[in-house]
């Protein structure tokens, strides 16, 4: 895996020659992209892989509206606009296993995996009742399924399927921006898990929101991440903008 586009857009990429050439890059979409509803994506990025959008936290209030009244929410997300779900509930696991489910069909056989969204909201509390979620994926599908996940640091030497780390906002760049508190987290909670993940064979890409270019990595925690950081996205938080050659 060289690189990864995140795309949670409606729109089909316009430059097809280009996508056709791309080699190498994981390709993350949501569930309802039309290149998934219309079988293309093979057609349209014949050599890269796909992983589809899950978040086993939370859901869009529409989704959760037929859910049942068995399945527990926390307090909902404006921010985001979603259905915060509570993992406590047996239900409510299952429900969650439901939805990543439905992602692995929209991928059709042609799909890497799932994108894990979220999981660091239950770094601090109940991490088995998330890590059993994951866990349940493997046993719905009755197979392996390969993972890239969205940090969730907590979880990753747990999990033996992981493809590929995103480290959204956690850059070389913007660890020289922490506290020092912050970045003695990164040295001694997040440095460790990464190396572990590496020597397994994942790759790991930074998310920046911010204006490329990344500046060069002036801490000791910055360094090191940058060693095993593979490459530095940047987007706009939205992600619903292909990126500028595939337009």
């Amino acid at each position: 895996m060289r690189t990864a586009i995140f795309y949670y857009g409606c729109e089909l990429p316009a430059n097809r020659a280009a996508t056709a050439r791309l080699t190498g890059a994981a390709i993350v979409l949501q569930p309802y992209h039309p290149l998934l509803t219309t079988g293309q994506f093979a057609d349209y990025f014949p050599r890269c892989s796909l992983f589809v959008y899950w978040n086993p936290t939370g859901v869009p209030a529409a989704v959760i509206a037929g859910a049942g009244p068995a399945v527990r929410l926390l307090a909902p997300d404006p921010v985001w606009d979603l259905a915060r779900l509570d993992l406590r509930s047996a239900a409510t696991r299952r429900f969650a296993v439901r939805q990543a489910m439905l992602a692995l069909s929209a991928s059709g056989p042609g799909g890497a995996g799932l994108f894990v969204d979220d999981l660091d909201r239950w770094a601090t509390c109940d991490q088995e009742a998330a890590f059993s979620v994951v866990q349940s994926v493997n046993k719905a599908a009755r197979r392996e399924i390969r993972l890239f996940v969205n940090r969730g640091f907590p979880f990753l030497s747990r999990l033996s399927n992981i493809d590929a780390v995103l480290l959204e906002e956690l850059t070389p760049g913007l660890v020289d921006r922490m506290t020092a508190g912050d970045q003695h987290w990164v040295d001694r909670q997040v440095l460790p898990v990464l190396r572990q993940v590496r020597r397994r064979g994942a790759a790991c890409f930074g998310l920046s929101y911010e204006p490329p270019p990344e500046t060069e990595p002036q801490s000791a925690a910055s360094r090191k991440l940058a060693q095993l950081t593979d490459s530095v996205l940047h987007g706009r938080r939205s992600l619903d903008v292909w990126p500028e050659g595939l337009r």
